[in-house]
């Protein structure tokens, strides 16, 4: 039975049949009620071939009282059901995306989506619908079948737990497991946690899943630890403790897939992915070299000094970084905001800012740079621990704490043995002080044109070249790019605020509800403050000054 109200949909439909499609923007804000599902038109596309119209769904949900005490792996677990049933009932009908039902495709990790939403025991969607045309005119019986009958059953479908509920269980446990090791890691004098069992290579570089018959994850015995849950399981693995740690190893031995993965563990992974068990702190940075990136007065003075025309680099500004001088910022970048961990790999870093052989040093008489060898010490008295892969660098080796060795996709700890070896070469730590980065305040903003989303990259008409997301490996989903995109938008409002400030405002209006930052957008999904920060900080429309 369908409830018709005042601005009913199904009226609305009976009088713009066979209507040129504009007339379809009638139906904004139309609202109807069926089996007590309420459905409301809050964004109406101009043609069939614009990007779709959206519907908010909402229903109550009747599901065991567990699970709605965690509503984040909750709509997680909805989301994925919805997205997976909504593929079956969508069907082209019509011209360009008529006849289409859907909402953004979830990636393997478990955060806020602004497609499913749950307050209480409510839950809400945003589900993109193609309203149906035929040489752009109004199909109004198939547009009454698609939003008044397929979205509710669709619906209905989707919100029936009761058969599944050994799986949304799995889905809840999970991410419980994932949040308590995270908790503890800080008392545990930990900054990650790789479980033993866990598959860490990716099929395929691009891939988010598992690698088939991938070696399984085993803790070497001196670095393996159990961290009893609170209902009782015990989870071992390897914990890496705060400080240095570098892991080293021949190519292809999976130095570089550990810390990726390390760098995954900052989200929640759903079951089956393989990292379910890898846990990492949340103020954690991978940072890469990125030549020709903007920089914005950044106090990079601890690492890049004496350059030839310049010589103060406490605020830095270029718009055309090299390796070293990215790698510097983007360190002191993510530390103003909170970062904690900072993740390094040799194959993506500029290797004359990890480290520099001190027996050439006399050959050269400018010396601008003081790598993370001498600083690491300073940075981790300053809280600051960082994961290193290297093949084997002497001057890494001799800072360490820890010495990781990946044989054959399998860690080995050797620290005691590298430092014997450290001290056979009589490797000298020339040991310099570390000094954390001002804080900052944006002085000036512009606006962009109409940025958008192409890929991985931002780009508009007004910036000098697109801006490379994908060097942010802790983005994972599209829709953690359109969060992204949404914050670009409204930047103009945080003027001669401090980054840290704006990051973490902003971090927490979307930890409430990414749906706050969209007018109704399905494509929305939870970042932190350090990827926000990450955007900012290479925007050339924005300037910053010390505070």
């Amino acid at each position: 039975m369908i409830g018709l109200q005042t601005k009913s949909i199904a009226a609305i439909l009976s009088r713009i049949d066979s209507k040129g499609y504009k007339a379809y923007k009638k139906l904004l804000n139309a609202k109807e009620v069926v089996d007590g599902i309420r459905i409301e038109i809050v964004r109406v596309q101009g043609d069939p071939y614009a990007p779709p119209s959206v519907v908010k769904v909402v229903s109550k949900i009747r599901a065991p009282e567990w699970a709605l005490e965690e509503p984040v792996p909750l709509a997680d677990w909805l989301t994925r059901r919805l997205y997976r049933i909504l593929q079956r009932f969508s069907r082209k009908i019509g011209d360009g995306r008529s006849g289409y039902l859907g909402i953004p495709r979830p990636g393997p990790i478990i955060i806020r989506r602004s497609s499913l939403e749950i307050v209480r025991d409510t839950v809400i969607a945003r589900i993109y619908v193609g309203l149906p045309s035929k040489r752009r005119r109004i199909l109004g019986d198939y547009a009454e079948e698609l939003l008044l009958e397929k979205i509710p059953k669709a619906f209905k479908e989707a919100l029936n737990v009761d058969y599944m509920l050994d799986d949304l269980r799995k889905h809840v446990y999970t991410w419980k497991m994932q949040e308590y090791i995270r908790m503890k890691l800080p008392d545990l004098g930990l900054v990650s946690f790789i479980g033993d069992g866990s598959i860490l290579p990716r099929k395929c570089g691009g891939c988010e899943e598992p690698l088939p018959n991938a070696v399984p994850f085993e803790s070497p015995p001196s670095l393996r630890i159990t961290i009893t849950l609170p209902w009782g399981d015990e989870v071992t693995g390897m914990g890496i403790r705060k400080g240095i740690t570098v892991v080293a190893g021949s190519a292809f031995h999976g130095k570089s897939t550990l810390l990726e993965a390390i760098a995954a563990g900052v989200w929640n992974h759903i079951p089956g992915d393989g990292r379910e068990k890898v846990v990492t702190i949340r103020e954690t940075m991978y940072v890469r070299a990125e030549d020709g990136r903007y920089v914005s007065c950044v106090d990079i003075s601890s690492m890049i000094h004496n350059i030839p025309g310049q010589s103060n680099t406490s605020c830095f500004t270029t718009r055309d970084a090299s390796g070293a001088t990215s790698i510097a910022a983007s360190i002191q970048e993510a530390i103003e905001v909170g970062a904690k961990l900072i993740l390094l790999d040799e194959d993506t870093a500029a290797t004359n800012i990890l480290y520099i052989d001190e027996r050439a040093k006399d050959i050269t008489k400018w010396h601008t740079i003081t790598p993370l060898s001498s600083l690491a010490r300073s940075m981790k008295k300053k809280g600051v621990s960082l994961i290193m892969v290297s093949s084997g660098s002497l001057p890494l080796l001799a800072i360490a704490d820890t010495i990781i060795v990946m044989e054959a996709y399998k860690p080995i700890d050797k620290t005691t043995e590298a430092k014997g070896l450290v001290k056979q070469h009589n490797v000298e730590v020339h040991e310099k002080k570390y000094t954390l980065p001002f804080k900052r305040k944006i002085v000036e903003v512009r606006s962009l044109e109409k940025p958008k989303i192409r890929g991985k990259s931002l780009e508009d008409k007004s910036l000098p070249a697109s801006i490379p997301l994908s060097n942010n490996i802790h983005l994972v989903e599209e829709t953690q790019l359109y969060t992204l995109l949404a914050v670009v938008k409204r930047i103009q409002n945080y003027k001669n605020l401090s980054i840290d400030h704006i990051v973490r405002l902003l971090e927490d209006q979307i930890l409430k509800s990414p749906s706050n930052f969209g007018d109704h957008n399905p494509k929305l999904g939870e970042v932190r403050a350090l990827d926000i920060a990450y955007l900012l900080n290479r925007l050339p429309i924005v300037k910053f000054t010390n505070t």
